[in-house]
């Protein structure tokens, strides 16, 4: 992200009481709200820059997760507590991070949200068509655990400022809501309509928004263009949950280098899907490039680069 130093001191110094102008909505018409209908997702993306997809997977498979991301960072926090706590992104201290290797090492689960066909189709229309139809990459992945006491994270974008955004989409984001997502617990806000925008964003500005509320096994769908952050936590008792993968163009480098993060034991036997978008191909753009010192086990991972989807 550019302008990290920027960002870092809006965000360190920001609390409940925030200083700085307000930016206030211009948002015309109805929020979107969670649907089953393709359709609908894709005028709410259109419309206000997001869209809240219903019932991807049982309220029950949430709740399962999210006890075994809570067991995880339980987990990492007795031996390495600076690995989930502490990110410049989150300013505050309370709230905990995995990274998404760490979780599909340990749970098909978080293999299969990668490969699940809802971001997958929509990844495909929102970045449309690539070079020798070379499969997209996992930009990043991340289970966020937002505690209750913790500050609204800073408005911000999911791309760099140093590509205007008149070049459009770059990234498809989803968040896999683990836990309900409202606004007492600390919901993903969201400035609609923003990703529309031709300006870039002003540091500061407080921009209004408003929370993204999904009941637990939604999915939460924008792109890299929209203002948003996770919100305040001001439960007593409630921890918010939840997954969130970003994809990109196979030429975009990802933030996480899967072949190096990943257990080879943990991809056996898995598709080439997966493999595909987790960066498993020695060719990028159609120019082959061996990999001819990396282990033999991942190696053996290695596939084509053309979708399999």
């Amino acid at each position: 992200m550019a302008e990290v130093g920027t960002y870092h001191e809006v965000a360190k110094n920001m609390d409940t009481a925030d200083r700085r102008p307000v930016k206030p909505l211009t948002f015309d018409g109805p929020l979107p709200k969670p649907t089953e209908d393709p359709g609908q997702l894709r005028k709410d993306l259109a419309r206000a820059g997001y869209a809240i997809a219903a019932n991807v997977f049982s309220g029950q498979k949430a709740r399962e997760m999210r006890d075994f991301v809570v067991a995880a960072i339980t987990e990492e926090e007795q031996t390495n507590e600076s690995s989930v706590r502490g990110f410049y992104t989150d300013n505050d201290d309370l709230n905990r991070r995995l990274f998404g290797p760490q979780l599909m090492n340990r749970h098909e689960f978080f293999r299969d949200l990668v490969e699940h066909p809802l971001p997958l189709q929509f990844t495909k229309e929102m970045l449309g068509p690539q070079t020798l139809n070379e499969s997209y990459l996992v930009q990043s992945y991340g289970v966020n655990m937002t505690r209750p006491g913790s500050l609204a994270q800073g408005i911000h974008r999911d791309r760099s400022g140093a590509m205007p955004l008149s070049a459009g989409v770059m990234q498809t984001r989803f968040i896999w809501c683990l836990d309900d997502f409202d606004e007492e617990n600390g919901a993903t806000r969201v400035v609609p309509g923003s990703h529309l925008d031709t300006e870039p964003q002003d540091w500061g500005l407080h921009y209004e928004s408003v929370p993204a509320e999904a009941p637990a096994g939604s999915v939460v769908i924008y792109d890299d263009l929209l203002l948003h952050g996770a919100g305040a936590n001001k439960s007593k008792d409630r921890v918010r949950a939840g997954a969130i993968i970003g994809y990109c163009p196979p030429w975009w480098k990802p933030s996480i280098n899967f072949p190096m993060a990943m257990n080879p034991a943990a991809l056996e036997g898995s598709s080439v899907r997966l493999r595909q978008l987790l960066g498993y191909s020695s060719t990028s753009v159609g120019f082959e490039y061996p990999w001819e010192f990396a282990p033999p086990e991942v190696r053996a991972l290695i596939v084509p680069p053309a979708m399999d989807w």
